[in-house]
């Protein structure tokens, strides 16, 4: 059928590179002044229902475009890829970074870290995002990440500190005397030793590796011997953040398994049991994250593909539950229920179509699909 080789089409090519970036104000007790961050959201934010809560990724030094577009770059291609999860990316851009991230020592509050953990936090809640959270930092606010970390292990999950130097045989000292820092969780990247790559920053970090090997054998290090000091963050964080969710991406890889025919290799338990079996699975750490649409399509394709028409229709209604505007959903719907029950199937397509003239903006995208579903309409009688 026509429209549903127009579906698949689109599948492959899902607009992930959109971004809707919201521009949060508002005045902060801890600077005594208004303070402006950037929330990144992909497009398929505006897919999601309130049970579908996104981790949150804080990025510092959002004052450098250097820095923060090849972050950015990394992230959306790596969820692209299916490697790591959407999150909602929170740029928090600095007026004074020396200041702001400079430790006095580790007990001295931080303006910036009240700033984010207290009332940024607050301001966060409208986005009804996951517990998970990881920040990302670069040289002086690398250092401050570790430190806020320290002060708030429980706060985060993760920490990506980029070639710090700022009080680090405080904070490696700190960090490894103290038991209920979780040492798995901290990621630092260091650059060359060479004269013109990050030779102060690795002869600080080297002194202190042989000083405290239990301590960086505990946590993730990428050693990028032949970067500057300012490339490091750009060539690290596709591996360090990749680490951070590194149970991401298969963690559906029990559910459905096909063979090199994309056939399913063994009969599927009840649609009950398969279903779930996937919210099982649907983690992030110790936190509930249900299945992106990506993972949606793979799993209910694979049912499909073998037959299973049942298992893939109870697979996208579970995507109807999760991602209510997403229009796509609604048509394979159509398509999995013509045959059975015509009042469903045109439910679904009269959904469908409601939400491709009231959510999708692409033009050519919308006029194809609303065009193909007119044709539908008229073939059933509808």
């Amino acid at each position: 059928m026509k429209l549903l080789s127009i579906l698949f089409l689109f599948m492959v090519s899902i607009p992930i590179f959109g971004q809707d970036i919201d521009t949060l104000s508002f005045y902060s007790e801890a600077f005594q002044e208004n303070r402006t961050v950037y929330i990144h959201k992909s497009d398929h934010y505006k897919y999601k229902s309130a049970s579908v809560k996104l981790p949150l990724i804080y990025i510092l030094d959002g004052q450098h475009e250097w820095f923060v577009d090849p972050i950015l770059s990394d992230i959306r291609y790596l969820q692209y890829t299916h490697e790591i999860p959407h999150a909602l990316i929170v740029i928090i851009p600095h007026k004074n970074r020396n200041k702001e991230c400079g430790i006095i020592d580790l007990k001295t509050e931080l303006a910036l870290d009240v700033f984010i953990t207290e009332e940024l936090e607050k301001e966060l809640k409208k986005y009804n995002p996951n517990d998970f959270k990881l920040i990302i930092g670069h040289s002086f606010s690398a250092s401050f990440s570790l430190y806020s970390y320290y002060n708030h292990p429980n706060f985060y999950n993760s920490v990506i500190a980029n070639t710090p130097l700022d009080e680090m045989p405080l904070l490696v000292s700190s960090l490894q005397e103290n038991d209920e820092i979780e040492k798995d969780k901290i990621l630092i990247s260091i650059g060359g030793i060479a004269k013109d790559k990050d030779y102060y920053h690795r002869k600080k970090y080297d002194l202190l590796k042989e000083k405290h090997p239990g301590f960086f054998s505990a946590i993730h290090v990428f050693e990028a011997n032949v970067s500057t000091h300012n490339a490091v963050p750009i060539v690290s964080t596709p591996t360090l953040i990749t680490k951070v969710f590194e149970k991401f991406s298969s963690r559906y890889s029990e559910i459905a398994q096909v063979n090199m025919d994309y056939k399913l290799i063994a009969e599927p338990e009840t649609t009950e049991r398969e279903i779930q079996k996937i919210l099982t699975a649907s983690q992030i750490g110790q936190f509930f994250y249900p299945p992106e649409i990506a993972e949606l399509n793979g799993i209910a394709s694979k049912y499909w593909s073998s037959d299973y028409t049942d298992w893939a229709t109870e697979v996208y209604k579970l995507g109807t539950k999760y991602y209510p505007n997403y229009y796509e959903f609604y048509l394979f719907l159509y398509e999995l229920t013509l045959n059975k029950n015509k009042g469903k199937s045109r439910a679904y397509l009269e959904k469908a179509e409601s939400l491709v003239l009231s959510v999708e903006n692409k033009k050519e995208q919308k006029n194809e699909i609303m065009e193909e579903i007119r044709a539908q309409k008229l073939k059933n009688g509808w």
